[in-house]
Order: structure tokens, then sequence, then C-alpha cells
């Protein structure tokens, strides 16, 4: 059974790109606000869940707090054009497992997502919280 991955951003256009990325990797499911995505945590329980930062209404970040709170074994991953340390140190120690940086080589992240859901212990070990793309 194909893993679903869940991707939460307010531009249709990343959405596309993020549809077009991680599509083959599982059951693509995705919203743009914050209240549909919490309505689908709890409806399809994602193994995974993509979060922009910075949306309207509600932010990232309160997303990731009440998808915490609804599905623990969620792995989240926060995506976002925001280079702030002190919102990716609130993302982490509020439960996300990665915190990436836009714009990303599709490569990168791809991979990355591959890695967050390999089975066992090999991703806490290999993987550094906060990627900043080069330039």
């Amino acid at each position: 059974m194909p893993e679903k991955i869940l991707v939460v951003d307010d531009d249709p256009d990343m959405l596309r790109v993020l549809r077009w990325v991680l599509s083959p990797l599982g059951g693509f499911l995705e919203a743009s606000c914050g209240r549909t995505a919490l309505r689908l945590i709890k409806a399809e329980k994602p193994r995974l869940i993509l979060l922009d930062v910075m949306m309207p209404e509600m932010s990232g970040l309160e997303v990731l707090r009440a998808a915490r709170a609804i599905n623990r074994s969620a792995i989240i991953v926060m995506i976002t054009g925001l280079c702030d340390i002190e919102v990716a140190k609130e993302a982490l120690d509020n439960g996300a497992r990665a915190y990436i940086t836009k714009p990303f080589d599709e490569r990168y992240l791809r991979a990355e997502v591959e890695r967050l859901l390999e089975p066992g212990d090999k991703k806490a070990a290999s993987g550094r919280p906060w990627r900043v793309q080069p330039s």
C-alpha cells in the first residue's frame, strides 16, 4: 500500500510542482489552507506532511501544532521561503522533522522525502533537520 503524502501550500503553482515531484512516491493529497489540511489529517491519516509556514488564516506553525495533536506519528516537513532561525527552531521544537527553504532542488526534496519514509532508525541518524538550498 503506498504511503499517503499530504502537501499544504496556499500557492497553486507550488502545489503543482510538489504533485509532480512527489506523486510517484505515494498517494498524493493536497490542501491550500490549514483547515482543509486538518480535516484531511483526521480522515486520511497521511504518513508524511509537507507544510508551508506562511499561509493565510492559519499559519503553518498553528497547523503543525494541531496536526501533532491529531496524529503524533505523522512525519512533518516544513517548506518555506522564510529563512528564519527562530521560526525553524519553533517548528523543530514542535515536532517538525525537517525545515527546508524555497526555492529547493526537486531532486533533493524527493530524496529527503524518500529518506524520511524509510522504515526504522536509519532516517534519524542520517539527516540534518534544517536545510537551506545552496545558491
